[in-house]
């Protein structure tokens, strides 16, 4: 009997520590669990400050028998986790806090205006080119028309002194006064081709030389002064031919010479060649 209860009491023992031991070994794959967990979620970085904390980390590991203590061992012996995302960006922040607010210090420049040229119509204006002035060729006008003109003719013009112009006037008012514009301008034509012809222009010379008969007291009218100045002034002509030789009545020698035109009972002659 005593054997049996030694036994039983052996039994008891055993079967308590049995108890204890099946009690235990659930405890212990628990927390082998729990570790291997923790191990896996913890990244090797942040264990501070060097690999001995892990090791301390990891024989606490083993000497706790539950997981209040094994939390607490792994606080004690592990630095604080950051995550590296949450790190850089106080880092950033650190940065730009440190970082003095940068102003612009450019001055503003305001856009170049565009050099707009004005075309004006740059169009400079078109000088306007003078006109040369050349001589125009006077063409000469006559006042009778006549059948044998001379394309040829081209009287000298004569400037007159006043003695002279006054005296000749005087001479065609007493040969052809009463004969109209064309009559005076006809016989001051006779008297200029013939200063031409001898080549004075003197009128008491032409007067002599020529056989003038009519008065020279008797002051011009105003045909006789127009009719002068177109023949002396204007270097105008009566007709195109040269006349030197006038006469009325009745004259053989006149008649010899070349006739040109008359004027009422006066012919007018140019010398026959």
């Amino acid at each position: 009997m005593r054997t049996n209860n030694k036994h039983t009491e052996n039994g008891k023992k055993q079967v308590t520590a049995k108890k204890t031991s099946r009690a235990l070994k659930p405890i212990s794959f628990i927390s082998a669990i729990i570790l291997a967990s923790a191990c896996l979620l913890i990244p090797t970085t942040t264990l501070a400050p060097s690999v001995d904390a892990y090791a301390d980390s990891r024989a606490a590991a083993y000497s706790v028998g539950g997981i209040d203590t094994f939390s607490q061992s792994i606080a004690e012996n592990c630095a604080e986790t950051v995550p590296t995302e949450t790190a850089d960006k106080k880092a950033e922040e650190t940065t730009a806090a440190t970082k003095p607010t940068e102003k612009a210090t450019k001055p503003t420049t305001a856009p170049a205006k565009e050099n707009k040229t004005e075309t004006k119509a740059t169009t400079k204006p078109v000088e306007e080119k003078e006109e040369e002035t050349q001589p125009t060729e006077s063409v000469q006008t006559y006042l009778v028309n006549i059948d044998n003109p001379d394309t040829s003719y081209s009287p000298s013009r004569v400037t007159l002194s006043d003695y002279d112009r006054a005296k000749l006037e005087r001479l065609v008012m007493g040969e052809a006064g009463t004969m109209g514009y064309e009559g005076c301008a006809l016989v001051a034509q006779s008297i200029r081709d013939a200063m031409n012809l001898s080549g004075n222009t003197s009128i008491d010379y032409i007067i002599d030389e020529y056989k003038y008969y009519a008065p020279t007291n008797i002051e011009p009218n105003s045909d006789v002064k127009a009719a002068v100045s177109y023949i002396f002034d204007n270097n105008g002509s009566a007709v195109q031919h040269r006349i030197i030789c006038f006469y009325t009545g009745e004259s053989k020698w006149h008649e010899t010479q070349n006739f040109i035109i008359s004027c009422g009972n006066v012919r007018f002659f140019d010398l026959a060649v």
